[in-house]
């Protein structure tokens, strides 16, 4: 289990390491803040793909070398990245590094899923609880490194542990994984599985509107704190550090809740929460009552990866676990790749408190779609089983 946990800590650093150095980024290359958040959109763009493709793969292939493998690709290309001489070849190196890392999370929650049936909850509170506390530590310690060390330095040391887990993955001993299970489909007759569809698609989109409002203002976190907020470059990076706070929390605490309540109401309580902290973000307030809003907005996030996770299995039993989780991966990243672009655009033609708050107006859709799920689980609880 705990080479699990590590390698989720180790991949999670590649995710968030550059939105940590995109203010850093914009003063190199002169960027606006459309051109930066295409940076972003770039990386996570060929991360979706990646994880589309290679979470089938995982139902068909060894999930050992698709993670070892992967792991290697990003360190790579990540490493590779710090010596870029130009914008274009940067953007290529991460493209490298985004493909290594679009393998772990599809193939990591199908094997998961299968080894836990079990408080499945709980051991989803503590996975996500390890990755967000080392994106704790990387904002914490390369905060203060980049004075020291610079972008390249920061880049080749978030790097090493993904060199390094990538290599132990290949060894059965250390890293044990039993034989994937084939996935039987449900049998179902036309209506039902039309129905079941239906569903999970619907869910879907209730998680394409959350991320859409999420992820851009998570990635420009860095970015708000330097240029709106008026903290100094190093505390910018320390106060991302607050959202990664209140996500370990987060994951630990709803992870218990998750096995006892139903995961749409934790989603719908969890949303809303979020909206408020976006809302509160746009208002203007003492500077000390920032870093408290980001933990509000990191916790209740941390809490609804949690329990759409839950819900996929049941959600999407007509598809195989690795293709599921690539899936839900697949079109959180993609909708991941164009919030960023889209909401630098809003701030350069909106201004930043306009941007925010119409960036808050998707979750509140979403919000709207998991009542109507949620009412509808209800009631197919209620009624009675009919016979075929």
């Amino acid at each position: 289990m705990i080479l699990k946990l590590l390698g989720h800590s180790a991949n999670d650093l590649f995710w968030f390491i550059l939105p940590l150095v995109l203010p850093f980024l914009l003063v190199k290359y002169d960027l606006s803040y459309t051109e930066a958040g295409g940076i972003l959109s770039v990386y996570l763009f060929v991360t979706a793909v990646g994880s589309l493709i290679l979470g089938k793969l995982s139902d068909r292939f060894s999930p050992r070398r698709i993670l070892g493998y992967g792991f290697l690709l990003a360190s790579s290309g990540l490493i590779a990245s710090g010596f870029a001489p130009n914008l274009a070849l940067f953007l290529l190196l991460i493209s490298v590094t985004a493909v290594g890392v679009s393998t772990f999370h599809p193939v990591m929650y199908a094997i998961i899923d299968e080894t836990y049936p079990e408080n499945k909850g709980r051991v989803m509170g503590l996975y996500e609880s390890f990755g967000t506390g080392a994106l704790l530590v990387m904002f914490l310690v390369n905060g203060y490194l980049f004075k020291g060390i610079g972008i390249r330095g920061v880049l080749i040391l978030t790097a090493m542990p993904g060199l390094v887990i990538g290599l132990l993955y290949f060894s059965p001993s250390l890293f044990p994984l039993a034989a994937r299970k084939p996935h039987a489909k449900p049998a179902a007759s036309g209506t039902a599985a039309r129905s079941e569809l239906i569903r999970f698609v619907v869910f879907l989109l209730s998680v394409i509107l959350r991320v859409m409002g999420v992820t851009a203002i998570l990635n420009f976190l860095p970015t708000i704190f330097a240029n709106f907020l008026g903290f100094e470059g190093n505390m910018a990076a320390y106060g991302t550090a607050f959202f990664f706070a209140g996500a370990i929390f987060g994951a630990l605490i709803t992870g218990i809740f998750s096995d006892r309540l139903n995961p749409f109401a934790i989603l719908i309580f969890s949303s809303t929460m979020i909206v408020l902290a976006i809302l509160e973000l746009s208002l203007a307030l003492p500077g000390w009552i920032y870093p408290l809003v980001i933990v509000q907005f990191g916790f209740f996030t941390s809490g609804c990866i949690i329990n759409q996770n839950l819900l996929m299995t049941s959600l999407g039993r007509h598809l195989g676990k690795g293709e599921v989780f690539g899936v839900l991966m697949g079109v959180m990243t993609l909708t991941s790749a164009g919030s960023p672009t889209l909401f630098g655009m809003l701030i350069d033609f909106a201004g930043f408190h306009a941007a925010l708050r119409i960036f808050s107006l998707p979750l509140l859709f979403s919000i709207m779609i998991l009542i109507v799920l949620l009412r509808s689980d209800l009631a197919a609880k209620r009624s009675p089983v009919q016979a075929p």
